[in-house]
C-alpha cells in the first residue's frame, strides 16, 4: 500500500469519521453551555444537573457490546449512518425538554446512541489501513477530542447570544447544532462502504491493494481472535484495558479538573481561564500527531506507548509539586497533555493488530473498561479536592496511576512478543 493509496483513505475514510467524533463530542458536551439558562428554566437544580449529565455514561457503558454485535450484524455503513442520526436526533429533542425527567432520558437516550461510535470507529479504521500507517489514522480519529474541545466553546457561546422568533437561546443551541448531526448521518449513507471492496472510489488495483496490505497484516500475527469469548480470555485484551483506563483517566482529569486548577492558582478572568485550558489540549493534539507519525515510520509501538506516559507521569508530578507557582505549574501540564496525547494515538494500533484485528467486540469491550475511569474518577478527584482543599493531592495520585499504566506496557509487550512467536 503506497503513500498516495494511503492519503485517498484518510481524505474518504478517516476525515469524515473525524468530523463525525466532533460531532459526538459537541452534542455531549453543549450541555454545559446550556446549564447557564436551562437549569432555571426547567427546574434543575445542581444535584438534578449532575444525575443527568452523569446517566449519559450509563446509557453509555450499558450499550458499548451490544453496539458492536449491531455493527457485525448490519455493516458498518448503516450502523454509522443509525448512530449519527439516532444520537442526531435525542440531541435536537433536547431543545424541546421541559421538565427533569426529559432531561434524564433525553441524556441516558444520548449516551446509548453514541455508546459504540469511537470503538466502532477504531475497528473500521483497522479494516481499511495496515499497521504501518495505522498509527497515524486512528490519531486522526482520536484529534476530534481536542478540536472539538477547543472550537465547541466558542461556537455554543456564539449561538448561546442568539435568540431566534422568542426561542431560547438554549434551545436553540441543541437544535442547531442536533441538526446539523443529524444532515451528518444522512451523508454517512452516501460516504461510507461496508469494505474497501465496495468503495467505488478506488480503483481495482488499490482495492486489492488494501486487501492484501490488511491480509498480510494478520498472517503476520500468529493468531487473532475470531469470537468475543475468546477475545475476553486473552490478556493482551486485559493488559490493554488497564493502559486505557489509565489514558481516559489522565483525560478526564484535564476535561473536568484543569480549570479549576488554573483558577487555584490565581487566574480569576473566565476568559483567561478558557485561552489557558485550551492550552493542554492543543500539547495532546500535536503529541498525539508528532508521536503516531515516529511510530508509524519506525514500525516501535510499546515505547512509543510507555515513555510518553512517563513523561506525562513526570510532568503531572512536577506540576503538583510547584502548584504555587501558576506559570511553571501549567507548563508542565502541558508537557502532561503532550504525553497523554502521544500515547493515546499509537495504543489502538496494538489491540487492532492481536484482540480486535476481526472483532469489534473486543474493542468495545478495552473501550468499555477504560471508560469506567469516566464514572469513578472525576468523584475521587472531587472528593479529593473537597477533603483535602488543594488539587495538588489528586495531581500526585494521577501521577502515580500514569506510571503503574506504563508498567502494563511491559507485560503487554511480552504477551505480544509471545503471540508473534507461535
Amino acid at each position: 500500500m503506497d503513500l498516495g493509496l494511503y492519503r485517498k483513505v484518510m481524505a474518504r475514510v478517516v476525515a469524515p469519521l473525524t468530523v463525525g467524533i466532533i460531532l459526538s463530542s459537541l452534542d455531549r458536551v453543549n450541555v454545559s453551555f446550556a446549564a447557564l439558562h436551562m437549569n432555571e428554566d426547567i427546574g434543575l437544580d445542581p444535584k438534578a444537573y449532575g444525575f443527568g449529565v452523569g446517566i449519559f455514561f450509563v446509557g453509555y457503558l450499558l450499550c458499548q457490546l451490544p453496539s458492536a454485535e449491531v455493527l457485525k450484524r448490519i455493516g458498518p455503513r448503516r450502523w454509522i449512518a443509525g448512530s449519527v442520526i439516532g444520537w442526531g436526533l435525542v440531541a435536537t429533542a433536547m431543545a424541546a425538554l421541559q421538565t427533569p425527567t426529559h432531561f434524564y432520558v433525553l441524556r441516558f437516550l444520548l449516551g446509548v446512541f453514541e455508546s459504540g461510535f469511537a470503538p466502532g470507529v477504531v475497528w473500521y479504521v483497522s479494516q481499511w489501513l495496515p499497521q504501518r500507517y495505522r498509527a497515524r489514522a486512528i490519531a486522526g480519529t482520536l484529534l476530534a477530542i481536542p478540536i472539538s474541545v477547543i472550537i465547541g466553546g466558542p461556537l455554543c457561546g456564539a449561538l448561546m447570544k442568539l435568540e431566534i422568533g422568542g426561542l431560547a437561546s438554549w434551545r436553540l443551541m441543541f437544535a442547531v447544532e442536533g441538526g446539523i448531526t443529524v444532515l451528518a448521518g444522512i451523508a454517512a449513507l452516501f460516504l461510507f462502504v461496508d469494505r474497501p471492496a465496495d468503495a467505488r472510489w478506488l480503483s481495482p488495483d488499490e482495492r486489492r491493494a488494501i486487501d492484501e496490505a490488511i491480509a498480510a497484516d494478520r498472517v503476520s500475527t500468529a493468531r487473532t481472535n475470531a469470537s468475543l469469548s475468546e477475545a475476553l480470555r486473552d490478556p493482551i485484551l486485559w493488559l490493554a484495558a488497564g493502559v486505557w483506563f489509565v489514558l481516559i483517566t489522565g483525560a478526564n482529569a484535564i476535561i473536568f479538573w484543569l480549570p479549576i486548577a488554573i483558577k487555584s492558582v490565581g487566574v480569576a478572568d473566565p476568559l483567561q481561564v478558557g485561552v489557558l485550558s485550551a492550552l493542554p489540549w492543543i500539547a495532546i493534539g500535536t503529541g498525539m500527531v508528532v508521536n503516531a507519525r515516529h511510530s508509524d515510520r519506525t514500525g516501535e509501538r510499546y515505547g512509543h506507548l510507555g515513555w510518553p506516559m512517563v513523561v506525562a507521569a513526570a510532568a503531572m508530578l512536577t506540576a503538583a509539586a510547584i502548584l504555587s507557582n501558576g506559570p511553571l505549574a501549567l507548563l508542565a501540564l502541558i508537557v502532561a497533555g503532550f504525553g497523554l496525547g502521544g500515547a493515546q494515538s499509537v495504543f489502538w494500533a496494538i489491540p487492532t493488530r492481536y484482540v480486535g484485528a476481526r472483532n469489534p467486540g473486543a474493542i468495545a469491550a478495552i473501550n468499555l473498561c477504560g471508560n469506567l475511569s469516566s464514572t469513578v474518577m472525576p468523584v475521587l478527584i472531587g472528593w479529593s479536592v473537597a477533603t483535602t482543599g488543594s488539587v495538588a493531592v489528586p495531581v500526585y495520585a494521577l501521577s502515580a496511576i500514569t506510571i503503574a499504566g506504563a508498567l502494563l506496557v511491559l507485560p503487554l509487550r511480552r504477551q505480544a512478543r509471545a503471540r508473534e512467536a507461535v
